[in-house]
């Protein structure tokens, strides 16, 4: 459907209780995707569901009565067949053209059919899904007796140093064409949120100093028999958090992208129109998921050795381990809790074997300074070659033992208020230094909201600890914050629910904002869509949307200039005080 609905299409809702009922246009298509026949029938029943946070995001069932009754019966040369798909679109009269006015909801599989005939119901009921079910293991979409490996870099043969890093995106892409057969596809770059223009205005830069690592395969990946083409597409894009992936409605291309932060989009429907369609409403707000600090602890690497009393002197870290004898051995992983931050260049020497240089694993550059703060533990890996009849040792930063991230839903404001922990030290309440010393983690990272209710400033800290499982995924500390960032966001923001049923509304969807005043409210917000639920026997539309908070950054990123108040609506505006603007245009902290 058209990001923009006219006049037109509001009109026609309006006018429906003086117009016929409902039509239903399907379009048959064969395995090419071509279409074969099309069926226009009156559509007596039956609902449709969209839902923004699953896989399979477009469901419904229809009751239909058909015309052409030889076309619809259950025969494998009829219409409504297993190697048949249907592109579906719903009918609302245009009182004034006195004619049908369509909107597409998009292609869908068969999951089962059935039809009934006799002079009363003349009737025949579809039940479909969109087409992840042809990667769900449904209808298709399961390997069979063999095994997918996705390295994740190539190696020269006789050295062992990476030559080629493989990228997320592309291993979406050959998962898609080589095993799904699907070439009809949009798919965006998969990885750190750094190298995102949604999240960072030096984001070129950020993928320039990082070329191997921002959007590559952390680490191989590996998929047997019985997976299914899905899961091992949903492995990929959830290597890093905040990644949606679904069949287009129109165009029926396989999309992946980044899920939309809705924070500079238009309004896609105001309150004015909504009041006029309103037939009930339901706020709610899950009290029992509310949380505001995530901590998110990663992937535990694998260590050979281990050694917790570690010098640093000259710009190398030595240490004494136990057990570890002969040199240095090619694929040898050693974990050392490192004293101080690493100056550029650092080097390591283990039981006095001799210095060898530290390099990033991703890209094998000499590690730059600040690569490593003081107090953590980090894993290397040895690689040991033969070049000009000579060894060549090197040691490869693999990252920290356990990854380890936390992040805070904050209004930006100081407390004031001061704890002292148990030696003495003053950290001031809510500080960054606080949740740093209560979490013992370095990565600590402030969502600031304003006016969010769910700040660790008014309902204190609601802590969530996420581990194991999927959480092994994650093999960094950026990767580790970007996760906890976004398990924050969806504790602390999607909870805050308001579900509304109004007339059939064919053309909502899901991640659109819209305005709403609540009735217990005084003020409109903004909202984005998260689900949307069609009765066509009932001409109802049910809509479930979560609260839209602006976050500081957005504004901060334009400060001093007049975009703030020119590119932001009131209602986005209204949310912060007169000097909190004021602070924001001038580009002071608050």
């Amino acid at each position: 459907m058209a990001e923009i609905i006219t006049q037109k299409d509001l009109l026609i809702v309006l006018q429906h209780a003086a117009a016929p009922g409902l039509k239903l246009n399907m379009e048959v298509l064969d395995q090419n995707q071509k279409v074969i026949d099309t069926l226009n029938c009156s559509l007596a029943g039956g609902s449709m569901t969209i839902n923004g946070e699953s896989d399979l995001r477009r469901t419904a069932n229809f009751t239909v009565q058909p015309t052409l009754k030889e076309k619809v019966r259950l025969t494998e040369n009829s219409l409504l067949w297993l190697n048949k798909d249907v592109r579906m679109s719903v009918g609302l009269y245009d009182v004034q053209a006195k004619q049908y006015r369509y909107y597409p909801l998009g292609c869908y599989v068969y999951t089962d059919t059935s039809g009934t005939y006799d002079a009363t119901t003349d009737q025949l009921t579809v039940n479909c899904s969109d087409f992840m079910k042809k990667l769900d293991g449904t209808k298709n979409g399961q390997l069979g007796a063999l095994t997918i490996r996705y390295p994740a870099y190539e190696e020269n043969t006789e050295t062992g140093v990476p030559v080629k890093y493989n990228t997320i995106r592309s291993a979406v892409i050959d998962t898609l064409e080589k095993l799904a057969h699907i070439t009809n596809h949009r798919i965006d770059d998969i990885g750190e949120y750094k190298a995102m223009p949604e999240y960072n205005a030096d984001w070129q830069k950020y993928r320039e100093e990082n070329q191997n690592k921002w959007n590559t395969i952390p680490f191989d990946q590996e998929f047997t028999s019985g997976t299914t083409i899905l899961s091992i597409l949903t492995t990929f894009r959830d290597l890093y958090p905040g990644y949606e992936m679904f069949f287009d409605m129109e165009t029926n291309a396989f999309v992946c992208q980044m899920i939309p932060l809705c924070y500079e989009d238009d309004i896609f429907l105001d309150n004015h129109f909504i009041r006029r369609v309103l037939i009930s409403e339901n706020t709610s707000v899950d009290m029992s998921a509310v949380r505001n600090v995530c901590e998110v602890w990663g992937k535990q690497i694998d260590a050979n050795f281990y050694a917790d009393t570690c010098r640093y002197a000259g710009n190398t870290y030595s240490a004494t381990i136990n057990g570890y004898e002969e040199g240095y051995h090619n694929g040898d992983t050693i974990a050392l809790k490192i004293p101080a931050a690493n100056l550029a260049n650092a080097q390591i020497n283990l039981n006095g074997f001799g210095n060898i240089g530290i390099y990033t694993e991703s890209g094998g550059h000499p590690l730059p300074a600040n690569a490593m703060p003081a107090n953590g533990v980090y894993v290397f890996r040895i690689q040991k070659n033969r070049a000009e009849g000579q060894d060549v040792v090197k040691a490869f930063l693999l990252g920290q033992w356990q990854p380890h991230a936390v992040n805070v839903l904050t209004n930006g404001r100081k407390s004031g208020q001061y704890v002292t922990d148990a030696d003495g030290q003053k950290y001031e309440l809510y500080s960054r230094e606080y949740f740093q010393k209560i979490y013992n983690c370095e990565r600590v990272d402030m969502t600031v909201v304003a006016n969010s209710p769910f700040t660790v400033e008014k309902l204190g800290e609601i802590p969530d600890t996420k581990t194991g499982g999927e959480f092994d995924n994650i093999t960094s500390d950026d990767l580790a914050a970007a996760r906890a960032e976004w398990e924050n966001r969806k504790n602390s923001r999607l909870t805050d629910n308001i579900t509304i049923t109004t007339a059939f509304l064919p053309f909502v969807d899901v991640n659109k904002k819209i305005s709403y005043r609540r009735s217990d409210s005084d003020r409109e917000h903004q909202y984005i869509i998260s689900s949307v639920s069609h009765d066509f026997a009932g001409y109802t539309t049910t809509i479930t949307m979560y609260r839209f908070y602006p976050m500081y950054e957005t504004l901060r990123r334009e400060a001093g200039t007049h975009r703030v108040l020119n590119e932001y609506s009131h209602g986005v505006l209204g949310k912060y005080t007169h000097d909190e603007l004021a602070a924001i245009v001038s580009g002071d902290e608050l």
